[in-house]
């Protein structure tokens, strides 16, 4: 026993402590072991311990059940369960109950501790009272149909348990709602029928309070869960008696939404079958055991030259040619006893002389109420059996054409993805006629380069609607060469669909071989003759080096020596003469230097190494930059107009560092690497933007010589950075 009431005490405990909680201890009959004074009190509970009093005393009937099914949960589950409940205490109220199971050792049945509480203030209790008075079996006893009583600010007073179903909630959360209105407009996503959201003061039962008129309107709502319901509100507004405005309404609400989704299925139905009997091409109907018309298609109507609404509900018979009816009243009547679909290919001649050849389906529907029905759809073959003995024919054409030319001819099915090639083309491309397949065989001997593009001009044109594309790929063969092929299509359209492409094919092969051949004539022909002008171009300069240096030099020397031999008269003339020979000195230094510059140098002598060397020599003379040349001997074995571009390009490029650059230090790397010889100039002067340098002659230069020998050039610099200046060109001509 001290162990059972540690449980009780802890149980109490673990309450939410109340002024008007209920406590009492019931056995598995429901009958009240023990009371506390609230209960005692309010319900006029007698002493338990002196008159025996059962629980289910102060419930309505229709809540004993629930309350039994929460206690046998908590009993066999041996965990706490909760019921919502009217308590009778002059009227049924609202309270929230929790049941828990106290088991009695080594007796093997148990008690249970139930705790309540009231869902209402006292406020909206004297109002939930006064509304019992003549609405009691509405909020108490209301099954069927969600109820909700409301004041006239539209605050809730009463609802019964089948509204708090209905919205996806309990009756303890349902009257904790205050404040409805800023819910309403806020909060929750309510809405009309047509999908617009609906203001607190338009809903049915504020607008029944406004206007003391029943209303009803189906609004749709979002549920905490995200499911959403169609409910149908049916509002009344409740008057006092003698009174025009009402005091408070009530609102019986229906959950619809299964009835809505129905009926939008049955409209989606109707709407699809509307839409099928429109568009479907095949004469499609439907008849009653009276051949009576009930449904047909727009094809059918337009077949016979009928009108739809002159048609339905009319004798079949009556509406088609009799070779029609004629052949088809016997087969309806087949169907119809013997509930069996049934299939036949029916010849007719109408009236006009004219043969008809229908392939018709015809197959039993049950209606309502047992109600036997004949569906039907004929197509005209005609048509058909005339286009297939066309095709025929046309393949028996294409069949005797192809073997009596010697061109590739190819056909394409695209309705049946079959593809016919004559042994022309199958010769051509060096496979046996039983190893032609499909286009993706096709496919996947075309070279990868060119693959893409072909399916990409294939489709443009079928998608464009264009009737012939045409172009130029590489084949596969079996001895496994590729050849270079000119394809042409043509494209057969049926109702605007291409049906069937029609092509042939011509080997090119020999055709580009003699363009590549050309094309690499035309471009050693121009190397050629680029090479020519530059070894002019190299040849006018060593002339004018060597006029410069043997003639020029020459005359400006001996007019030095002439100067030498004046002899001054006074101190000016001293002056002008020592003025004159120092700038006959300096043309003498200025022209050897351009005259150097200009000749070409002896790189069969002297090798490239050894020129860039001798030209770093001269520039350190005159110039305080600090230069290295790292290099290998392999370049060596370049040809003479490759060694003298390179030697050119340094030159130039230390030409540009000494004027632009601001230098202190230069580094030359010369070497050959992967079949390319490398030449790289680094400087650690002011450098430049790439981006708003506009090249000079001088790298223009650069870029032409190098471009010449189909070489890169790469120049990577930015303020402050210096300048790095990369030269790669191909070691083979």
């Amino acid at each position: 026993m001290p162990k059972r009431w540690s449980v009780l005490k802890n149980l109490i405990n673990g309450c939410e402590l109340k002024e008007d909680l209920f406590l009492s201890l019931i056995n598995e009959d429901g009958v009240i072991l023990s009371a506390n004074a609230n209960m005692q009190k309010t319900l006029h509970i007698k002493n338990p311990k002196e008159e025996a009093v059962s629980f289910y005393s102060f419930l309505h009937p229709e809540h004993i059940t629930a309350f039994k099914a929460a206690i046998e949960q908590s009993r066999t589950q041996n965990t706490p369960s909760s019921a919502e409940l009217y308590l009778k205490n002059g009227y049924y109220h609202p309270m929230k109950w929790q049941i828990n199971y106290i088991e009695n050792p080594g007796i093997g049945k148990g008690d249970f501790l139930c705790v309540g509480y009231k869902l209402l203030d006292d406020e909206r209790l004297m109002q939930f009272n006064k509304l019992g008075e003549q609405n009691y079996q509405a909020i108490v006893e209301g099954l069927n149909a969600g109820v909700l009583f409301q004041d006239y600010n539209g605050e809730l007073i009463a609802a019964n348990k089948k509204a708090a179903e209905i919205y996806g909630t309990t009756l303890e959360r349902l009257y904790q709602l205050t404040d409805i209105r800023k819910h309403w407009n806020e909060s929750w996503e309510v809405c009309t029928e047509d999908g617009e959201k609906i203001d607190f003061d338009d809903t049915p039962f504020m607008r029944a309070l406004g206007t003391g008129k029943a209303v009803a309107e189906v609004l749709c709502i979002k549920l905490r869960d995200g499911q959403r319901k169609h409910i149908l509100y049916n509002s009344q507004p409740l008057f006092n008696a003698g009174e025009t405005i009402p005091f408070s309404v009530v609102s019986n609400i229906v959950d619809v939404t299964r009835e809505k989704t129905l009926s939008w299925e049955m409209q989606e139905r109707d709407m699809l079958f509307r839409s099928f009997l429109e568009k479907t091409p095949t004469l499609s109907w439907v008849v009653d055991e009276s051949a009576t018309l009930l449904f047909a298609s727009t094809s059918f109507y337009r077949y016979f030259g009928l009108k739809e609404e002159e048609s339905v509900n009319k004798n079949i018979l009556a509406l088609i040619p009799s070779a029609v009816g004629e052949a088809l009243h016997d087969k309806h009547l087949q169907v119809l006893e013997t509930g069996v679909s049934l299939e036949t290919i029916e010849k007719m001649k109408w009236s006009d002389g004219t043969n008809f050849v229908f392939h018709i389906n015809l197959f039993p529907i049950q209606g309502i109420a047992n109600k036997k029905m004949v569906g039907g759809h004929a197509v005209n073959m005609a048509e058909k059996f005339a286009t297939e003995k066309k095709l025929r024919e046309a393949n028996e054409r294409l069949l005797l054409l192809s073997r009596a030319t010697t061109d590739a001819i190819w056909e394409w099915d695209m309705q049946t993805g079959y593809i016919f090639r004559n042994d022309a083309l199958m010769d051509m491309v060096g496979y046996h006629a039983e190893d032609s397949k499909g286009l993706s065989w096709w496919l996947r001997r075309i070279h990868p380069e060119d693959r893409n593009r072909l399916s990409d001009i294939i489709k443009e044109a079928t998608d464009k609607g264009q009737h012939s594309w045409e172009d130029q790929y590489r084949f596969k063969c079996a001895d496994g060469t590729y050849k270079h092929v000119q394809d042409k299509g043509y494209v057969v359209y049926e109702n605007g669909l291409p049906v069937k492409m029609i092509g042939s094919l011509q080997d090119i092969t020999e055709l580009k071989e003699l363009e590549g051949q050309l094309v690499e004539e035309k471009l050693q022909r121009q190397k050629e003759i680029s090479e020519m002008v530059i070894k002019v171009q190299e040849k006018e300069r060593t002339r004018i080096g060597h006029e410069l240096h043997d003639n020029v030099n020459q005359i400006l020397s001996t007019a030095k020596l002439f100067m030498d031999m004046v002899t001054p008269s006074s101190a000016d003339e001293t002056t002008f003469k020592a003025k004159g020979i120092e700038y006959l000195v300096s043309a003498i230094e200025e022209i050897r230097k351009l005259s150097r510059e200009l000749v070409v140098p002896h790189l069969k002598e002297n090798g490239l190494v050894d020129s860039v060397k001798l030209l770093i020599e001269d520039i350190s003379i005159s110039s305080s930059l600090n230069i290295r040349f790292t290099h290998d001997h392999e370049n060596e074995l370049l040809s003479s107009g490759k060694k003298i571009t390179l030697f050119r390009i340094v030159q130039e490029q230390m030409k540009n560092i000494l004027k632009y650059s601001k230098a202190k230090q230069v580094d030359i790397y010369l070497e050959c690497k992967d079949d390319n010889v490398h030449l790289t100039i680094k400087d650690d002067g002011v450098g430049f933007d790439p981006k708003q340098y506009h090249k000079g002659i001088g790298l223009s230069n650069i870029h032409d010589r190098t471009r010449f020998y189909n070489g890169i050039v790469d120049v990577q610099s930015s303020p402050g950075k210096g300048c790095t200046l990369n030269i790669s060109i191909p070691t083979a001509d």
